[in-house]
């Protein structure tokens, strides 16, 4: 995660990577207006094809032609305007393109309109922008934008367009890799891909989705061989939240002529091998071989790294793919990750280690094993070192991490492509997944006078990845607006509140664990029954449900995600003059996609509840799904409830250690363990009627619907004019979806930066 300022000129940026004036001269010479080659066949398509019914546009034409060997592919498109919204977005037709790696030609851009071709391209309308389109993303990579802008459009016009880019990968000049996917939420009319192939040229390989059009084989009268695949797609695909960003839902056809991963690495490693090794490093402070060199040592140049250099990516001579030199970053102080990671490689073989960088999908990860070998699939680079026996990976652009070699979180990439002239295939993510555990503890004093004030302490334990995430937003907003936001959640979990004391924060960074403490005084913390007899009081949501969302109930195509590796507990213990002893409730599960534990306490003037989560998986597969929602809303079902108490409870005196953080000493231990077997014993609260009835939401699922809105409700009406004897107390079981809670916005934040470059 990057933390300067995005909203820099170009200007600025440009002058803090040092760029010569002639690097942003307008590339004409880069742009050609002429006909397609001889090799592309012109495409056809129905422009009467029906569309999606209240689409602004419909895609009669989706299509690619690549001539394998020379890098040159042809694009045609043909869109639909069907209302107004349509004709504004389209009306400024725009295409980016990057002169230092690219050539582009301009076929046609023209009208359809009653059976009438109305060419737009005019060579005097055509203006060439310096826009980098990634520069909020602190990357300059000399992206040009072509605009023109379209005259006498109408609502029911077709824009036809096509074009051809001759692109030279600083990595591989000539070679074919084609990924191509058709638009998921669109009704094409139809789609199409051409590979020509010459005598000359040696066959690729090929891979397709499961639901992509059957290949065909065909050879021209020139000798020319085609592969072709066309179809339509008049249904578009219903958009599922959640799924897991290695997931291609798409129809998607890939085309590559690597013999394999290796052939990739060895290639960019005799491009790597040209900007120098760690030459002159020696003599600079932080980089000089120390005395000893170990885990220690090396974890203190990958946080001098991280934390002393700043991200900005300035990729105009190399394509994005070849890192500057190690001097230069380390002179310079700013760089991307592959600049980043071959500075850190190169110092730690000048220091004696086995280091090298790896090249890593961080979309994709583990579904590059299933893909053929493309360059384009890469986007992250990722230093791997070993020392004392321990391999490791580290991700150099993740500022502000904590613990040690051991302990330093890096993102679950999977698999990656190492930059070594004897690298074979993909290799294996070393290390284990980094760990994050996020605990909340919540004490309540309750005051059950009509109007009385209660309180509540929060305590929050963040560990490993989680802990660097917190960390990270905690800086981002500044220490004063991290309590405001704190306190706006407050309000929003508990209704009318006013802090007392000081938010206590503690960051052990060596530790990576992360701590505060809150403290809140509630006003009308509880409201009447409906009968007004006795005081009620709704236990705040649960962190799960605000973190775990349950699947919708019907069949999908993909997996859902999972927040993974996590662990979540939540701890809260409710405190009440008229809470008696009872035996204990325990609830296990050990599912295939998590494992959680509910453990119930009672006790003279105390009632707690104890949950945890712990995701085993990183996705639910989509046939499991309709399995998960119903374990999931059970759990989620246990960890709600309703207290109901007599009427003129004063509230229990608060602890001495009120407030306060937790000796060092006396923290939550950072293990955890995989839930004990499911189907363990449900242990009865006690029966004795002077102390409470237990009913559940899995005795009545009546009482789990709406414990929210009747506290609303009741909040309104009129309250009894003389409290309830004392009843005892009630547990009813509800999922509480209503408030939101800041430190878990906060917290499950991505933890891998992609770009479209080795960014």
């Amino acid at each position: 995660m990057t933390f300067a300022t995005t909203g820099q000129s170009l200007d600025m940026l440009q002058d803090a990577a040092g760029l010569a004036t002639s690097d942003v001269e307008a590339p004409w010479s880069r742009v050609d207006f002429a006909p397609p080659a001889s090799w592309v066949e012109l495409p056809a398509y129905n422009q009467t094809a029906p569309g999606n019914r209240g689409a602004h546009l419909t895609h009669l034409l989706w299509e690619r032609q690549i001539e394998a060997g020379t890098g040159i592919t042809f694009h045609a498109a043909a869109v639909r305007l069907e209302t107004v919204v349509a004709v504004q977005d389209e009306s400024q037709w725009s295409l980016p393109f990057n002169p230092r790696t690219q050539r582009l030609t301009l076929h046609w851009l023209r009208v359809v309109r009653d059976g009438r071709r109305i060419e737009q391209l005019d060579r005097d309308k055509v203006r060439l922008i310096q826009r980098d389109t990634q520069l909020e993303r602190l990357v300059i990579d000399g992206t040009w934008t072509l605009v023109s802008t379209l005259e006498d459009l109408r609502p029911g016009d077709v824009l036809e367009s096509a074009f051809s880019i001759e692109t030279r990968h600083p990595i591989r000049a000539s070679g074919c890799e084609v990924f191509f996917g058709v638009p998921p939420q669109a009704v094409v009319g139809r789609y199409r891909l051409i590979v020509s192939l010459s005598a000359a040229v040696a066959s690729p390989a090929w891979r397709a989705s499961v639901d992509a059009p059957a290949r065909i084989e065909e050879t021209r009268p020139d000798g020319i061989r085609r592969w072709v695949w066309s179809g339509e797609q008049l249904t578009p695909r219903e958009a599922e939240p959640n799924q897991p960003s290695h997931f291609i839902d798409r129809v998607w056809i890939q085309v590559s002529d690597l013999s394999g991963w290796d052939e990739l690495a060895q290639l960019t490693f005799a491009a790597w091998a040209g900007v120098g090794e760690a030459d002159g490093l020696a003599t600079q402070p932080g980089f000089a071989r120390p005395e000893r060199v170990d885990a220690a040592a090396v974890n203190g140049l990958v946080e001098r790294i991280q934390n002393d250099f700043r991200y900005l990516s300035v990729t105009l001579d190399a394509g994005g793919w070849i890192p500057a030199s190690p001097s230069l970053i380390a002179r310079r102080r700013f760089g991307d990750s592959k600049d980043f990671a071959w500075l850190a490689t190169c110092v730690l073989r000048a220091w004696g280690l086995a280091a090298r960088t790896i090249l890593v999908g961080t979309g994709l990860r583990g579904a590059l094993a299933n893909l053929l070998p493309m360059a384009g699939l890469l986007d992250h680079a990722i230093l791997e070192i070993e020392v004392e026996g321990q391999l490791r990976w580290f991700d150099l652009t993740q500022k502000l991490q904590g613990g040690d070699y051991s302990g330093r979180a890096v993102g679950w990439f999977e698999r990656g492509v190492a930059v070594d002239a004897v690298a074979s295939g993909l290799c294996a993510q070393a290390g284990a997944k980094a760990k994050g555990v996020c605990i909340l503890r919540e004490t309540l004093w309750l005051d059950t006078a009509r109007d009385g004030l209660s309180l509540v302490e929060q305590r929050v334990r963040v560990e490993g990845w989680q802990a660097d995430e917190l960390r990270r937003a905690r800086l981002g907003v500044g220490a004063e607006e991290f309590i405001k936001l704190r306190e706006t959640e407050a309000l929003r979990r508990y209704g009318k509140i006013r802090r007392i004391g000081e938010l206590a924060w503690r960051d052990d960074r060596a530790a990576n664990v992360c701590e505060l403490v809150e403290c809140f005084e509630i006003a009308r913390a509880v409201y009447p029954d409906k009968l007004g007899r006795q005081a009620s009081f709704d236990m705040p949501p649960s962190l799960f449900t605000q973190v775990l969302a349950l699947p919708e109930n019907r069949m999908r195509r993909g997996p859902w995600s999972l927040p993974f590796p996590c662990e979540l507990r939540h701890e809260i213990e409710v405190r009440a003059a008229s809470l008696m002893p009872g035996l204990a409730k325990r609830r296990r599960w050990n599912e295939t996609e998590f494992s959680g534990t509910l453990d119930e306490y009672r006790k003279k003037g105390a009632w707690s509840k104890r949950v945890c989560f712990v995701a085993v998986n990183d996705a639910v597969a989509s046939e499991r799904i309709p399995l998960y929602r119903r374990q999931l809303d059970e759990f989620l079902r246990a960890t709600g409830g309703t207290i109901q108490l007599p009427w003129g409870l004063v509230r229990p005196h608060r602890p001495p250690t009120f407030g306060q953080l937790a000796p060092v000493s006396a923290s939550e231990p950072t293990s955890s363990t995989r839930a004990e077997s499911a189907a363990a014993p449900v242990l009865p609260l006690a029966a004795d009627p002077r102390t409470a009835r237990v009913v559940t939401a899995e005795e009545d699922p009546k009482l789990a619907r709406g414990v929210s809105s009747r506290r609303h409700h009741a909040r309104t009406a009129s309250v009894a004019a003389n409290p309830a004897p004392d009843r005892g107390v009630s547990l009813v079981g509800g999922a509480l979806l209503r408030y939101g809670w800041i430190v878990i916005a906060l917290v499950l934040l991505g933890v891998a930066r992609g770009c479209s470059l080795l960014g």
